[in-house]
């Protein structure tokens, strides 16, 4: 396993790290009564969720697309790459932390932050030196 790649998989557990404590904040919030869910609603909740699930994944192929090109451009670019791969994979907890927050559906919003292992995955598997 090359420099590159290695670091891409760091970069990527931290971002599933930076996810999960979000996740996790965002879930205690909720459990311990620190927060009240505005929109306790179990429709609403699903109808978050569904729709920034849709957000989640449309922005897969736009953020490999990018990644791919800031590669090919210039090698000096593989530090702003694994910076923006830290950041893509961790931004599925930017998705499932509102849902969780305001509708107090956990599960929803855990399913959500789940997708940062799609984000991992995809950029292991389209991003390459």
């Amino acid at each position: 396993m090359g420099h590159f790649r290695r670091n891409l998989w760091l970069t990527g557990l931290g971002g599933l790290l930076a996810c999960a404590l979000l996740a996790a904040a965002s879930a205690w919030l909720v459990q311990s009564g620190a927060i009240r869910p505005l929109l306790p609603y179990p429709t609403v909740a699903a109808l978050a969720a569904l729709t920034l699930g849709l957000f989640s994944l449309a922005e897969i192929p736009m953020m490999v697309f990018a990644m791919r090109r800031l590669l090919i451009e210039r090698v000096d670019n593989q530090a702003a790459v694994l910076g923006l791969n830290l950041i893509y994979v961790a931004f599925a907890g930017v998705y499932g932390a509102p849902v969780i927050l305001l509708t107090g559906a956990v599960g929803w919003g855990v399913t959500l932050c789940a997708l940062g292992v799609v984000r991992l995955g995809t950029s292991l598997v389209f991003v390459k030196k």
